[in-house]
C-alpha cells in the first residue's frame, strides 16, 4: 500500500466510523468556527481541566482515570472553550478529544496558516523515540523529545548546508519545531535532527519487515495509560507503530474493533483460534473487549506470541485471581491469564488485519 493509498483508507476511516471511533476530520472543524491549533510538545488530554491524578486504586501511580491519550508534537488540533481559569482548552485531535493544558499549545490566526503547518515534506520520528541536542540559543528546542510518530516540516531538503545558531548542520537534516510566540501564537522554530537519529524522510514503506522492526523497538517499554508515565497503553502502541506509516487509527481499542475487514473469532475455539493465529502474519491487531495486541509469530515451540503494553496478567497456568501488575510493553504468549482466569487465547474476539 503506497502513502495515497493509506490517505484514502484514512479518509475512509473517518468517514465511516467518524464520531463512534472519535475520528475526527479537523478542517471541516476549524473552517466552521472552532479555532486551530498545535501542540508544541508531548502532552495530555485529559477528561477534565485539571492536572490532578485521579486514580481507581489509591496510591496506584500507573493508572490515572481522568487521563484520555497523549498528544504528540505539531498535532493539529481544533480548540472550543476554554475553561474557567483559562488553564485549558477543550480540544478535538484527529483521532481524540478532550482537555489539554493551554501552556501545551500554539494558537493560528489564520486557518491558511494551520493548513500550511501539516502540508509538504516532512521528517517522521521512526525510533521509540528521539531526544535532540542542547541548544545555547533556542531554548523552546533545545533538547526537544520527539516520540515515535511525530511529524515535523523539514525546513530545507536533505543535505542542505548552512548555518543555524552557531552551528552548521553538517550531517543533519533541518526541520521546523513548534513554539509559542507572543501571547501564545504559532511560529516555528529551526532546529536540527542528527542523520544518526531513527527517522525518516516522509513516511516509512509499509512493508512487514518495517512494521516487525517498529515493534522491536518498543520492547521493555514503561505501560503508560493513557500516555501516562511518558510510555504507551495497549492501543497507544499499536497506533504509534501503524502512525510511522502515515496510518490514523482509532485511539482506543473499542475503536480499533470497528475497522473494516475485521474478523470476527469470537464464536471459534480455543483451538481454531490458536491454528489461525499461527497462520497471521506479524503485526496482525488481535483485539478482545479491553485490550489489543500485535502478532509476533511463534515461538520455537509453535506458541502463538503477541507483542503488547499490558498493564497486568497473571502467569499462563494461573486459576485468575488477583492480578499481578507488569506495566510493560511485552512480547508473551497468549496463554497469559486475565483475572477472570480466562486466557488471553480463549478472550480474543477479532482479528483486523490493516490492508
Amino acid at each position: 500500500m503506497c502513502g495515497e493509498q493509506i490517505a484514502h483508507y484514512n479518509r475512509r476511516l473517518v468517514r465511516e466510523l467518524g464520531t463512534r471511533a472519535q475520528l475526527w476530520d479537523l478542517t471541516s472543524l476549524c473552517a466552521t468556527g472552532a479555532r486551530c491549533g498545535v501542540s508544541v510538545r508531548r502532552t495530555s488530554l485529559r477528561a477534565e481541566p485539571m492536572e490532578t491524578p485521579r486514580p481507581a486504586r489509591e496510591g496506584d501511580r500507573y493508572d490515572d482515570a481522568l487521563q484520555l491519550t497523549a498528544l504528540l508534537p505539531n498535532e493539529p488540533l481544533a480548540l472550543f472553550e476554554q475553561s474557567a481559569d483559562g488553564r485549558f482548552y477543550r480540544a478535538v485531535s484527529s483521532y481524540y478529544a478532550g482537555w489539554v493544558s493551554a501552556s501545551d499549545i500554539a494558537l493560528c490566526k489564520e486557518l491558511d496558516c494551520w493548513r500550511a503547518a501539516q502540508e509538504g515534506s516532512f521528517l517522521r520520528v521512526t525510533g521509540s523515540s528521539v531526544t535532540l541536542c542542547r541548544d545555547p540559543y533556542e531554548p523552546r528546542v533545545s533538547g526537544a523529545v520527539l516520540p515515535m510518530g511525530t511529524r515535523v516540516p523539514l525546513a530545507a531538503p536533505p543535505g542542505t548546508l548552512r548555518a543555524l545558531r552557531g552551528r552548521m548542520c553538517y550531517d543533519n537534516y533541518l526541520v521546523r519545531l513548534p513554539v509559542r510566540g507572543a501571547e501564545g501564537a504559532l511560529e516555528y522554530a529551526e532546529a536540527m535532527v542528527p542523520l544518526a537519529a531513527d527517522v525518516c524522510v516522509g513516511d516509512l514503506p509499509y512493508t512487514r519487515e518495517n512494521l516487525a522492526a517498529q515493534m522491536e523497538k518498543t520492547r521493555g517499554e514503561v505501560y503508560g495509560w493513557g500516555g501516562m508515565l511518558g510510555g504507551r497503553d495497549c492501543s497507544a502502541l499499536v497506533g504509534d507503530i501503524y502512525r510511522c506509516f502515515g496510518f490514523r487509527l482509532p485511539r482506543d481499542a473499542a475503536g480499533l474493533a470497528l475497522l473494516p475487514g475485521a474478523e470476527d473469532v469470537s464464536s471459534l475455539s480455543p483451538r481454531e483460534k490458536y491454528a489461525r493465529l499461527c497462520a497471521l502474519p506479524i503485526g496482525t491487531i488481535l483485539y478482545f473487549p479491553g485490550h489489543s495486541m500485535l502478532s509476533y509469530g511463534t515461538a520455537e515451540d509453535g506458541e502463538p506470541l503477541c507483542l503488547s503494553a499490558a498493564g497486568n496478567f497473571l502467569p499462563p497456568g494461573s486459576a485468575g485471581g488477583e492480578r499481578r501488575a507488569v506495566n510493560s510493553v511485552a512480547v508473551t504468549p497468549l496463554t497469559v491469564v486475565r483475572a477472570n482466569g480466562r486466557t488471553w487465547l480463549e478472550s480474543l474476539t477479532r482479528i483486523i488485519s490493516i490492508p
